[in-house]
């Protein structure tokens, strides 16, 4: 079962959109990862972890702080999920003959993320699976309850068995796109991805009221004028250093005028093989 579920979080004392989306169990398993000078902020009954200082206002802080949760929790399953997102369901008639809801998609249950963390558990079990994830808001229904080999972001499920052999060689370089950075180590060490079509997050900060609340894409971008952040150039600075540790895992290209680039997840992929009779024999 998911034994814990990392919240990293900065400057949202008030805006806990995820934990407030939570059934009470799984809240109980909630660990608040925040900065020393700003736990007493934070009064929710939950766990916390506190960074370090030497962390605590670094350039690549966020991607430090990524690696100290994988490194905190060890050899057990995990989430690791942004502040701000809710959940949601999507109707199953786009993988199954069987419609469940009346429109498309609509707020997750209780009893929807139960299953959610159920399945995801199991799904962990699975061999070279170690990193499970779910859909965005934005992404269109497949005609799959799932997809494997596949970049997953911002809600993660993690086996730590699989995990924490990475985890002390994970990048820090890279202040945003950090997690991309995360899905190439774990595919090229032959960890295997999952993306669930039936559950999405939606991510609340982009709405007005978190304006000026986040910090690690607010102060990346220079040209303010940029509305579309991964069309700034600090975003393709940072992609084209990603491509440096991992040449043919990204394409980074020119069409119509726009900066475009393309994942090969597929192609970074490194299945593990089993090494020994025995090993292929179970």
């Amino acid at each position: 079962m998911i034994e814990r579920i990392y919240i990293p979080t900065i400057r949202r004392p008030n805006n806990q959109v995820t934990y407030d989306n939570l059934p009470k169990a799984w809240q109980e398993k909630v660990i608040m990862v925040v900065e020393p000078g700003e736990r007493e902020s934070y009064d929710y009954p939950c766990g916390f972890l506190e960074l370090p200082e030497e962390i605590v206002g670094s350039w690549t802080q966020l991607a430090e702080t990524r690696k100290l949760i994988h490194l905190h929790a060890g050899d057990i399953k995990y989430a690791m999920v942004d502040d701000d997102c809710q959940l949601v369901t999507r109707n199953s008639k786009y993988w199954s003959a069987q419609s469940n809801m009346e429109k498309s998609k609509r707020t997750s249950t209780e009893e929807e993320i139960h299953r959610l963390f159920d399945s995801a558990s199991k799904w962990l079990d699975e061999e070279n699976m170690g990193v499970v994830g779910i859909s965005s808001g934005d992404d269109f229904p497949r005609p799959q309850e799932y997809i494997d080999t596949i970049g997953v972001f911002t809600w993660l499920f993690l086996d730590g068995k699989k995990i924490s052999p990475i985890a002390q060689d994970l990048t820090t370089e890279f202040r945003v796109a950090e997690d991309l950075a995360f899905m190439f180590h774990c595919l090229s060490s032959g960890v295997n991805t999952r993306k669930s079509n039936e559950f999405l997050f939606l991510n609340r900060s982009q709405t007005k009221e978190f304006e000026g609340k986040r910090p690690i894409w607010e102060e990346t971008i220079k040209d303010k004028s940029e509305t579309n952040i991964f069309q700034s150039e600090e975003h393709y600075d940072i992609l084209r250093g990603i491509q440096k540790l991992w040449p043919i895992a990204i394409d980074i290209f020119e069409k119509d005028g726009k900066k475009k680039n393309r994942k090969n997840w597929s192609k970074i992929y490194t299945p593990k093989c089993a090494n020994t009779l025995e090993d292929f024999m179970s």
